[in-house]
């Protein structure tokens, strides 16, 4: 799996600083929900945020989107009995394929993999060891972006629903992200 993340790596370095191609950067955030197992017991939400460069080649359908989110995961810290507090770092590549295109709006699924750290805070109890937690995943991301373009420099792009299967029963998903163009 290394060997794909380096090779993703490359290509993105490769497609970032192309002459051939056109680039916006994104950033923003949304509502967060991570499963740390099957169980719905280690369901844990709050907050991230979210930076994109996607990355067009010249009248093209297709682009790459290197994307870094992190996640403050808070809804158990304030918990009388066990709290809890975790943040998640996901690095991920998108292949999106506008499946309608305008000079307004853009419509674009989107599929690849990522690589998922998560790291974070358990009180003592009579369950669990208190103590930081730390661990690494590695899993497959897809979603639906809507793009409305207003002008070549502002744009907005609103992502319903962002969904990452990852290795361990590890699941997380992003609810109604908002991201404006920067650059």
């Amino acid at each position: 799996m290394i060997k794909i993340l380096k090779t993703l790596f490359f290509f993105t370095i490769l497609f970032s600083i192309s002459q051939i191609a056109t680039a916006q950067v994104y950033l923003g955030g949304g509502r967060t929900i991570t499963q740390f197992s099957p169980s719905s017991l280690e369901e844990y939400r709050g907050f991230g945020a979210v930076v994109q460069r996607q990355v067009y080649l010249n009248d093209s359908k297709f682009s790459l989107t290197p994307t870094l989110q992190g996640s403050l995961l808070t809804d158990k810290l304030y918990l009388e009995f066990m709290p809890e507090f975790y943040a998640t770092l996901a690095l991920a590549t998108h292949l999106n394929v506008d499946i309608v295109s305008s000079k307004k709006v853009r419509i674009s699924p989107f599929a690849g993999p990522s690589f998922i750290w998560a790291t974070g805070l358990r009180t003592g109890g009579v369950v669990y060891n208190d103590g930081p937690i730390n661990f690494y995943r590695i899993g497959l991301e897809g979603g639906l972006a809507l793009t409305y373009i207003q002008s070549e420099k502002f744009s907005v792009k609103l992502i319903p629903l962002t969904y990452t299967f990852g290795s361990r029963d590890f699941v997380q998903g992003n609810v109604l992200s908002l991201l404006f163009q920067i650059m």
